[in-house]
């Protein structure tokens, strides 16, 4: 489902979300670890600075993301897991919303959402897998399979989402969601540090990779309105 980034730019304004994707990224130069030029760019400095301000620095860290996810956790009655991870420009998440267990086998559905650290943007998206759990061999290891991406509020979901969004809202004000279907669009030679892959997403360069790629999630199904989210954007 991996489509170049456009838009109806007579209805809506998403050059904002691309401006800041070009500020810290030098789209359309190749990325190359030993004798590139990435690594001197402006923006990779600052992005760079951004993660050990925001993230690594484990006080900052906590003050703004672990202790609002726990506090969001309590007031719904769902346990949340932080997601954040040290090269990733945002903060992220997700909500335990169910789970199951039979034998090897367990299925749950969850609530992810990221807060970017390069601009006033966010996304939701719910996920429902199942994992199976292999023990009798001699390294015992699990295999996930995520059979659906919720890409708004609808059915089990709609509660826990729409709480969710307006709970980032307050907490981050004149922070935007990004749709679905803008944030799996593709910018041609954008290249994301962190990832080892060309023409990157939005959602990679603003977010993190745990979406993936339009082709990897091919057999995905994909419920409720990609588009959620548009009316924030409109002129």
């Amino acid at each position: 489902m991996t489509n170049t980034f456009s838009f109806d730019s007579e209805a809506y304004d998403f050059w904002p979300l691309y401006q800041a994707i070009q500020k810290y990224y030098p789209i359309g130069i190749p990325k190359n670890y030993d004798e590139g030029i990435h690594r001197e760019y402006q923006g990779y400095k600052a992005l760079e600075r951004l993660l050990v301000e925001n993230i690594h620095d484990e006080k900052t860290w906590k003050s703004n993301w672990v202790s609002f996810t726990k506090k969001m956790g309590l007031e719904l009655g769902k346990k949340a897991f932080g997601t954040t991870y040290g090269q990733a420009p945002s903060y992220s998440a997700y909500l335990l919303l169910d789970w199951k267990n039979n034998g090897n086998r367990s299925n749950s559905k969850e609530l992810h959402f990221s807060v970017s650290l390069l601009g006033n943007y966010f996304q939701i998206y719910g996920v429902e897998k199942t994992q199976l759990s292999y023990d009798d061999g001699p390294i015992p290891y699990q295999v996930e399979n995520v059979k659906e991406i919720i890409v708004s509020p609808i059915d089990d979901f709609k509660t826990y989402f729409e709480a969710v969004e307006e709970k980032i809202k307050e907490q981050f004000k004149g922070y935007r969601l990004v749709p679905f279907s803008i944030g799996q669009t593709m910018i041609k030679g954008l290249e994301v540090y962190h990832l080892d892959k060309e023409n990157c997403t939005v959602n990679m360069a603003m977010f993190n990779d745990f979406v993936g790629y339009g082709d990897q999630i091919m057999e995905v199904e994909l419920r409720g309105d990609q588009n959620y989210g548009m009316d924030g954007w409109k002129k």
